[in-house]
């Protein structure tokens, strides 16, 4: 089945209440702070970025059904104020939906919308060993920009 990939507007996903189950799932497998880390979107303020350019979200879409998301702030960057980048916020593809190509095809399109919108470089965040990790880190296209830890502050 074809899987279509396009714009979407953050109120339209957390409107339609298709969007929580992918979440949930999102969480589940990557979230390493699961005590910390409760899963509640600031939808007002996804809205406003969205509202005002510095954000856009893609979905994937299986005969109308959610499959997967990326979300992504666009904006110059603090410390090379002449680098527009698009930053990956969140990247997800159902389970069900991994084989095959669609997962590379969210990427891509979503680099290809960054590009649009004007930014001249794409950042992914992967964690160590993930499908996304092991995909970028095989292609030629790709480095490693920074690597990031995390603690928690007691």
């Amino acid at each position: 089945m074809a899987v279509n990939i396009a714009v979407e507007s953050v109120r339209t996903l957390a409107d339609s209440g298709e969007l929580w189950p992918l979440l949930e799932d999102h969480r589940d497998e990557l979230t390493t702070n699961k005590a910390l880390m409760e899963l509640s979107p600031d939808w007002g303020r996804y809205i406003d970025c969205e509202r005002v350019g510095v954000l856009f979200v893609l979905s994937a879409r299986e005969n109308e059904r959610l499959i997967g998301y990326s979300a992504n702030f666009i904006a110059p960057h603090l410390h090379y104020s002449k680098l527009r980048y698009a930053n990956n916020d969140l990247l997800f593809i159902a389970r069900s939906h991994r084989r095959g190509s669609t997962g590379w095809r969210l990427i891509r399109e979503t680099e290809a919308e960054a590009k649009r919108r004007g930014a001249q470089m794409m950042v992914w965040h992967a964690k160590p060993g993930t499908s996304l990790d092991m995909l970028l880190s095989r292609h030629p296209h790709y480095r490693v920009q920074d690597i990031m830890h995390s603690r928690i502050l007691e």
